[in-house]
Order: C-alpha cells, then sequence, then structure tokens
C-alpha cells in the first residue's frame, strides 16, 4: 500500500489536532487526551519521515512557510528542529501553546526509540505526554524564564505588593515556601 502524500498528512494531523481541541472544549466529546496521543502518533511520523527523506522535509517546510501569517510565533527559528516545525505546523490554529511541549516530548520518545507505529499505544500505558515531557534534560542550573507554574494555588490581593519564596522541583514547578 502507498503511503500518503507527506503534505496530505500533516493537513490530516493539523484537522486532527483541531478536532481534539474540540473534544477539551466540547463536554460531550470523550477521550480528548487519547485523541491527542494520535494527533502525537501523527507528527513523529511526519518527523521520521522528514529525518529519512529530505524531499519531504522540504515539501513540509513549504507548506509550513505557505500558512496563513497570523498573531505571533508563526515562524520556526533557523536552528529549529524537525519537531519544532512540524509541531507548530500540527498545532498552529489550535493548541500553539503546548507546541514546543510536544516537541520536546517526540524529540525524548525518539530518544527512546519509540516509533509512530507505537507511540500512541506508549502513551496509552507510560502518563501521555508529561512521561515524556518531563524525561528531558533540564541541566542548567540557571534558567531564564517569564512564566512560572506554582504547584499550589496562592492567594494575594491586586492592591498591595507582595513577596513569594519559591522552590523549583524537578517537575519542573515551584513550591511556595513562604
Amino acid at each position: 500500500m502507498d503511503r500518503p502524500d507527506i503534505v496530505q498528512l500533516a493537513i490530516k494531523a493539523k484537522r486532527d489536532a483541531a478536532l481534539v481541541v474540540d473534544r477539551h472544549t466540547n463536554p460531550s466529546q470523550k477521550a480528548a487526551s487519547l485523541a491527542l496521543y494520535d494527533v502525537m502518533a501523527s507528527c513523529m511520523e511526519l518527523c521520521e519521515r522528514c529525518e529519512l527523506d529530505s524531499a519531504e522535509q522540504t515539501a513540509l517546510e513549504c507548506l509550513f512557510k505557505e500558512q496563513p501569517k497570523t498573531g505571533n510565533r508563526r515562524y520556526v527559528e533557523k536552528g529549529s528542529d524537525i519537531y519544532v516545525m512540524v509541531c507548530r505546523f500540527v498545532f498552529t490554529e489550535t493548541d500553539r501553546t503546548n507546541a514546543m511541549r510536544y516537541a520536546s516530548a517526540l524529540r525524548e520518545a525518539s530518544k527512546l526509540q519509540l516509533s509512530s507505529e507505537n507511540l500512541s499505544d506508549w502513551m496509552r500505558g507510560n502518563g501521555g505526554v508529561n512521561a515524556l515531557y518531563f524525561r528531558r534534560p533540564l541541566d542548567a542550573r540557571r534558567v531564564k524564564t517569564k512564566c512560572l507554574r506554582l504547584a499550589e494555588q496562592i492567594e494575594f490581593s491586586r492592591d498591595e505588593p507582595f513577596t513569594l519564596t519559591l522552590r523549583w522541583q524537578d517537575d519542573n514547578t515551584f513550591a511556595v515556601i513562604t
């Protein structure tokens, strides 16, 4: 059986990603995470094919460049890998905030030698996207960030300054000390 054209596969993955968002926002839909795992497997297939065939990567790069440029971050930096480009394309109109997270998860899946054929099943049985995302090395001891994820809620007044003491945790959250 012939493989689908890479452009067709990428467009289908993008449509499927939009359905995942619908599942998250529409209470009558179920199994959003499971649908996401299938989209992630499609993204992995795109990456695998691009790594094997530079002509397919070129076709995907052209498709990425042709998409409408509305909003911020509709580009990929020159030093970015195929995982970033695929996730930025597939999740561009749906879940862009997580595109880099998904790219990191796919990169880690590749390191574990998980193929597109078994990625979805592996994610179902091993904790999903986070099981891969939190495997990535966090070797740098000094990090710059504009956004922090607290491990617990805090309460504060919008009318007065406040001070927090935080401790970074291995899951990339911050424990509130005071």
